[in-house]
């Protein structure tokens, strides 16, 4: 690896720049409590991952139906069985 690079001979590429708004990420900010936020970095932690990322990963999934309340389950079946 150099000591330094020269960035004057870059040249910028022509047209506009592409984003993919589909891609992209909204910062946002949101208040937790310290208790599930304490609990979900040490499983981000155990996992090997940022916990942002994992915070990300929980709301894509409830978001598209994978998680579901085990309470919402257990409504659901005996509404089933009555």
């Amino acid at each position: 690896m150099k000591k330094e690079y020269d960035f004057k001979k870059l040249k910028k590429r022509p047209g506009r720049v592409k984003v993919d708004t589909e891609a992209s990420k909204t910062p946002i900010s949101i208040r937790l409590n310290n208790t599930d936020l304490s609990l979900i970095r040490s499983e981000a932690e155990r996992l090997g991952l940022p916990y942002q990322t994992l915070v990300g990963s929980i709301l894509h999934r409830y978001a598209n139906g994978e998680l579901i309340d085990k309470s919402m389950v257990a409504l659901i079946k005996k509404l089933k069985s009555a």
